[in-house]
């Protein structure tokens, strides 16, 4: 016996990452960021000293990075500070910011996490 649903939904789970999960999930790893944006890749080591590293559009770029309020913050050179809510979706991770109407706005999907610093 064949049983077909059809049209059914399932709503995606979503939790919001905490501070010790963001240090032990970014803390001395290099990570591959896709911006659902433009469409870009970067791979992004995070220091355990607060440094970060980071290849994006053939070009490295410097900057310190920290976990603040269930939030990552980073700050590339010569830019300002901002810092994002990361989310785990089913089993991938996405980074959030509010959008011009103060909603939120999926971002980030980090695709993975590999140890050390591969940069």
């Amino acid at each position: 016996m064949i049983i077909a649903i059809s049209g059914c939904q399932t709503k995606q789970e979503s939790t919001q990452l905490k501070s010790a999960e963001l240090q032990h999930l970014f803390s001395e790893r290099t990570v591959e960021s896709y911006n659902l944006i433009n469409g870009s890749t970067s791979f992004t080591y995070y220091g355990k000293d607060g440094q970060v590293s980071q290849k994006r559009y053939w070009e490295n770029r410097k900057g310190k990075w920290r976990i603040s309020d269930n939030m990552i913050c980073l700050q590339m050179a010569h830019k300002s500070e901002s810092c994002r809510a990361v989310y785990l979706e089913g089993d991938r991770y996405y980074k959030y910011r509010a959008d011009d109407q103060g909603q939120p706005q999926k971002i980030i999907r980090y695709r993975q996490f590999l140890t050390g610093n591969r940069i």
